[in-house]
């Protein structure tokens, strides 16, 4: 599996052949991107639905989301489209499996994030805060992908209780740096502090990470 941070809340990823981003924001260096199959959004925000339109057209990717992000991806007109609702299941080709999950969004109309199974198994949470039902991914999550900026999501304190309820085997930050404060190593020390053990991946935008 190889995963790529593109800022924000942008990544992409490829699993067993498959090609998928994630939440391309309206400043993202699109020429940067290559090959795309399928076009993730979390939720409708322009911070994460912004270049759909261009990337959509430019790689000839499907583009899956809820229905605000497919209300307005028809809109824009997109015809690779489809919606996904909590806890549904869509098979991606190759073995490769997306699951969507209800998080906590308050600003949202319908938020999710994406368990993401392929050779290994990726959890996106888009923006949330921490909650219990979060528990129920303990065990189950290779790279957690997790916001710490604290402007309308989790901070750095709540980012960690949310690696404290997944226990994941990778954490890699998002959703700082483009749009807000957030900080890394203030992350890092939370975890220090309360006793939560994992292992913190700080990647740079354009940097790829390989497992």
């Amino acid at each position: 599996m190889k995963i790529i941070w593109y800022g924000h809340a942008c990544f992409w990823i490829e699993t067993k052949g498959v090609k998928i981003l994630i939440d391309p924001y309206p400043d993202v260096e699109d020429d940067l991107i290559g090959d795309v199959d399928y076009i993730l959004i979390t939720h409708e925000h322009t911070d994460h639905y912004g270049k759909v339109e261009l990337l959509s057209r430019l790689r000839d990717a499907e583009v899956i989301g809820p229905k605000p992000v497919y209300l307005t991806a028809v809109s824009d007109g997109i015809t690779k489209v489809r919606v996904i609702e909590a806890d549904e299941t869509i098979e991606l080709g190759n073995g490769v499996k997306v699951t969507a999950f209800f998080m906590e969004h308050p600003s949202s109309q319908y938020p999710l994030g994406y368990l993401i199974e392929g050779d290994k198994t990726v959890f996106h949470t888009g923006d949330t805060y921490s909650f219990p039902a979060l528990q129920s991914l303990r065990g189950k999550v290779d790279v957690l992908l997790v916001p710490i900026s604290g402007r309308s999501t989790a901070n750095e304190r709540e980012a960690a209780q949310i690696i404290e309820d997944i226990k994941p085997r990778v954490v890699i930050p998002m959703h700082y740096g483009v749009y807000g404060e957030g900080s890394p190593e203030k992350l890092m020390e939370e975890l220090r502090k309360n006793r939560i053990f994992a292992f913190v991946k700080v990647l740079q935008p354009g940097e790829e990470l390989t497992l």
